[in-house]
Formats: C-alpha cells, sequence, structure tokens
C-alpha cells in the first residue's frame, strides 16, 4: 500500500450568502498502480490470443473505432474480456449521438471490476487525423460527464480523457485547448500515451513521467498510464537495457502514492514475442 495525502473541503453558506469555508488534511492507503495490457488490436482474436500469451490480467485496454459506438456488453469482444479485471475503454464517436446512460444501464451485473471510459483518446493529432477541434473536445467531454450525471450505476465507470504525452509536453496552448477537460467535475482521473518515441536514450522514469503526473496533480485526480511502451534502441543489442528501464519506470510510478493504472501497449515495437529481456521483465511486473 501507498499513503497519500487527500484534502476534505466544506462549504457552507448561510441563508445571507455567507460563505464558511474549512479544510482538512487526511492520509488514505492507496494499491500500487495496476499493470495489464492492450491486444495489437481490438478484435476478439487478439484479446483471445493475449489472453492465451498472459492470462487473469489485473487490467486491459480495447477500443472502439469511430462509427462503431459503443461495444455491446454481449458482442464478441466485451463478453470473452475478463469481468474482474480493470477495463480501460475507449471509443470514438460523439457522446452525444450515443445512449451511454443506456449502455452503462446495461452492464452485467457479473462484472466487478472498475471500467474507465475514455472518449476521443489522443485528441491532439487534430482534424484532419479524424480527431476532434479543442472546442468539440471539451463539449464532447460535458455531454458525456452530463449523459452519466446521476446514474445509478454512476459509480461502477470512471471517466478518463486520454491525452498524448509527446504532443501534449511540446505545446504551448495544450492546456487551454484539450488539457482543461482534466479539470472538468465529473472526469475522475487523467489519462496519458506515454512512448520513448523520438528520444535517442531511454529515458528516465521521472524524464518519462514528470509532465503527466504534473498535469494529474494540476487537477487533483489520479493518473492513468493507458498505453506504455518502450521499443529498444538501436545501441541495446540483447535488450537488457531497455528491460531495466521497464523495471525501473514501474518502481518509480509505485512509489507515487497517484498512479492508478498502466496498460502496455502490445504492439509494433512493443510487441515484446521476440524480446525475451523485456517480455520477462514485463511478466515479472504483472505479477
Amino acid at each position: 500500500m501507498v499513503a497519500r495525502p487527500v484534502v476534505l473541503t466544506v462549504r457552507i453558506c448561510d441563508y445571507a450568502g455567507h460563505m464558511t469555508v474549512a479544510a482538512t488534511t487526511v492520509t488514505v492507503q492507496s494499491r500500487p498502480a495496476l499493470l495489464g495490457w492492450s491486444p495489437p488490436n481490438s478484435t476478439p482474436a487478439d484479446l483471445s490470443a493475449m489472453l492465451t500469451r498472459f492470462p487473469q490480467p489485473r487490467l486491459l485496454r480495447l477500443y472502439t473505432g469511430a462509427g462503431g459506438g459503443l461495444a455491446s456488453w454481449s458482442g464478441s469482444l466485451l463478453s470473452g474480456t475478463p469481468r474482474n479485471a480493470t477495463l480501460i475503454y475507449s471509443f470514438k464517436d460523439r457522446p452525444a449521438s450515443l445512449d451511454v446512460a443506456g449502455w452503462l444501464s446495461a452492464r452485467p451485473v457479473s462484472w466487478t471490476a472498475p471500467i474507465y471510459l475514455c472518449w476521443a483518446h489522443e485528441p491532439e493529432q487534430g482534424p484532419t487525423a479524424g480527431d476532434p477541434t479543442p472546442d468539440e473536445f471539451r463539449q464532447g467531454w460535458r455531454d458525456l460527464i452530463a449523459a452519466l450525471a446521476g446514474h445509478p450505476r454512476r459509480s461502477q465507470v470512471r471517466l478518463l480523457p486520454v491525452f498524448t504525452e509527446y504532443a501534449a509536453r511540446r505545446a504551448g496552448t495544450w492546456w487551454a485547448d484539450f488539457g482543461q477537460v482534466a479539470a472538468l467535475a465529473g472526469v475522475d482521473a487523467v489519462g496519458f500515451d506515454i512512448y520513448d518515441t523520438g528520444y535517442p536514450a531511454y529515458r528516465t522514469p521521472v524524464e518519462r513521467n514528470d509532465f503527466a503526473l504534473a498535469a494529474a496533480r494540476r487537477a487533483g485526480k489520479p493518473l492513468v498510464i493507458a498505453e506504455w511502451g518502450i521499443a529498444r534502441k538501436g545501441f541495446d543489442a540483447d535488450g537488457t537495457l531497455c528491460a531495466q528501464a521497464m523495471r525501473d519506470n514501474m518502481s518509480h510510478l509505485r512509489r507515487q502514492p497517484d498512479v492508478a493504472a498502466v496498460s502496455w501497449f502490445y504492439r509494433g515495437d512493443c510487441n515484446l514475442d521476440n524480446r525475451t529481456p523485456e517480455r520477462q521483465a514485463f511478466v515479472e511486473l504483472m505479477a
């Protein structure tokens, strides 16, 4: 368990409009960050293959692309998903065009684990890549929050905007354009996809995660690393340095009191099937 401080604030307003504010800090215990995976593609076949490679995951991530709406609970994808594993689920269609409340109402009672629900992950790529404009992104999140406000099963989902660490770090207007969504009332956690692409060396855990942690802490919410991956660098012939970078990264994140979950993106140059040291590190870290 990891100890973390939580500030409890009470605001009381009397009939004359006088406001009294009181705050106290308490220390709560939180579990170290979960580590899981995302299959190469969100298909039943890829999900099944990953469950064969790494059975009984504690965390996994799935997606539905544009035009796919929200995945049916009885469809071939979600019906093959372990119901005791925390799920990070992303969808692309505008929340106002979907029956999000009805989708949550239909969630099977046998589904016991939390679900992080994300609309329009990695929005920074822009409309030419099929992503919303900043205005559309902010409105879409307001629509999603409103659609689930007061829902009797609202506690069963955690609303999670997911941003692109590489792009956000380099955009001076990122908070005004996209990041401010993280601070909306009704958003439960802040997500980032974090890779070492574009860096000649493996970044240290602090270098890799400082921006995402700062953004989540600015909003006062837990951090979820919804996609994580480290490609093997050319100077690291056998992958032992990459494996150590993976261990160091998770050790650092698990020492943070406000990191909830990390999902390895098992695809492309982050597929570990033929990367023995890195795969061994991954297996150890998931244990």
